[in-house]
């Protein structure tokens, strides 16, 4: 009698929970641009795939795009050197004016008129000089702009064909649908591991780093990835916890837990 009035709390504390085994995460891809869906590999679905265009959106219209900011960005380019050869030039010319001013003007043979010539050429050719260099800051702030340009639409080609990787959970498109920007294109589950949502008691919580954790009857490798310090809102004298489990057969099922 002793024996079982000792062994009754335990067994009070020992709550079960039946909870169901779900994919650890469930990530869903959204379309980063509007577009006409082109390809959609529905078939796919309930499998795992990697590195697999599953969902392409239309980028014709990004495509040549693309070739004609390739193209501008080349003569930009081209027009930046040139502009560079026009500037070394200039910078000699401006030298030697200002060499020949500088070897008269204190000359008391030469005129003042002369003076003010070989003044007027030199500050003339300076003048040019300077040009020249503002010329080539907007060349090559026009070149930082179309670098981006060109960055910018690459990304986007790349996001309407996203190469993705694991279990194919769900397709919401299909071939010739319209895809507005923002709009779920396709879910793909993390299977490598699963995860359990169970609410724990105050009682359960206390001493858990010494406790174990039971599936269906038998301690398990499962672990606890997070326990929420603040009770649940919807359960509100409990705490959500998340049990990290092995790669299960199959997802979805309902188990037993126990944290004794």
């Amino acid at each position: 009698m002793r024996i079982l009035l000792l062994l009754i709390p335990f067994a009070l504390l020992a709550k079960v929970h039946t909870a169901k085994v779900e994919p650890y995460e469930i990530y869903t891809y959204k379309a980063a641009a509007a577009g006409q869906v082109v390809k959609s590999m529905i078939e796919k679905e309930g499998k795992e795939v990697k590195d697999m265009v599953l969902v392409k959106l239309d980028d014709s219209l990004d495509q040549a795009k693309l070739d004609s900011l390739r193209k501008k960005l080349q003569a930009l380019r081209k027009t930046i050197a040139i502009t560079k050869e026009n500037i070394r030039n200039a910078e000699r010319i401006a030298s030697i004016k200002k060499r020949n001013y500088d070897r008269i003007k204190n000359l008391k043979s030469k005129s003042l008129s002369e003076k003010e010539r070989k003044l007027w050429e030199f500050l003339s050719a300076r003048g040019t000089l300077l040009s020249l260099q503002e010329k080539l800051q907007n060349l090559l702030s026009q070149k930082a702009d179309m670098e981006y340009s060109v960055a910018a639409v690459k990304d986007t080609i790349d996001k309407k064909s996203m190469k993705l990787s694991g279990y194919v959970y769900k397709i919401y498109v299909k071939k010739g649908d319209f895809a507005a920007m923002g709009a779920p294109l396709v879910d793909i589950a993390d299977v490598t591991r699963a995860k359990v949502i169970i609410y724990l008691t105050p009682q359960e919580i206390e001493g858990i780093e010494s406790k174990r954790i039971y599936i269906d009857g038998k301690p398990s490798k499962a672990r606890f990835e997070v326990i929420e310090k603040i009770t649940d809102p919807n359960y509100i004298t409990q705490y959500r916890a998340k049990l990290l489990l092995p790669r299960p057969k199959i997802f979805g099922k309902f188990i037993k837990v126990e944290i004794k």
